[in-house]
């Protein structure tokens, strides 16, 4: 993906402008409020004041030039609403949209959104799970049960192989990337022959179940 649209520049929506732009990809900055579009300013190509809820304005977005719109509008449940009812009426490629709450998510997802994103109840989600298992890291939760996470190797991991500990056939988890805790250096999909250290970190995808077995 190379062009988005971001409408709704408050800390959520500029954070987003802001990494988008560190990333060299081409941003439309939307937003009602006049000093939160001349704040991102200079990190988007086009910022634009306007009250995105008007449907004779994203009519005139020219959409099919952008390859995802995210909707981030704060506690105004309705703009959001609105705003992802007429983007996907546009034919927008894809739409995430910020929800406040499991119910307003459910409505952004039927009126067209690809997906709807709690980012404070996902962040809490995080916390929880890193504080409630000792050598657990990181937490990220996907679709359909299965979650990303970052993990201590465990006493029982060091200084066999992947190949000898075989977590996809007993556990069901892949390793996805590994982190050296002398080099520090992430290493992706690392193969059958790397051998676990002593406070290495192991990135692994699986069920949640199934990733609690690791640290059994």
């Amino acid at each position: 993906m190379k062009n988005f649209i971001v409408i709704g520049l408050g800390n959520f929506g500029s954070t987003v402008v802001r990494e988008l732009s560190k990333l060299k990809r081409k941003v439309a900055a939307i937003d009602i409020d006049k000093a939160k579009v001349q704040a991102v300013r200079e990190l988007a190509h086009l910022a634009i004041i306007a009250d995105a809820t008007h449907k004779e304005f994203t009519e005139n977005l020219n959409v099919d030039n952008y390859d995802c719109a995210i909707i981030s509008t704060g506690k105004d449940s309705l703009a959001a609403i609105l705003i992802t009812l007429h983007l996907k009426e546009l034919g927008v490629k894809k739409i995430i949209a910020k929800a406040n709450s499991a119910d307003h998510a459910k409505v952004l997802t039927r009126v067209g959104a690809d997906e709807a994103m709690i980012p404070e109840e996902n962040m809490a989600i995080r916390i929880a799970h890193s504080l409630a298992r000792s050598n657990l890291v990181d937490f990220l939760p996907l679709s359909a049960g299965h979650y990303v996470a970052e993990i201590a190797a465990p006493e029982k991991f060091v200084g066999k192989t992947l190949a000898e500990l075989d977590l996809s056939r007993k556990y069901q988890v892949q390793v996805i990337a590994s982190k050296g805790a002398k080099s520090g250096e992430f290493q992706f999909a690392p193969g059958g022959g790397y051998r676990v250290k002593e406070k290495d970190l192991l990135v692994v995808l699986g069920k949640e179940e199934n990733i609690e077995k690791i640290r059994e």
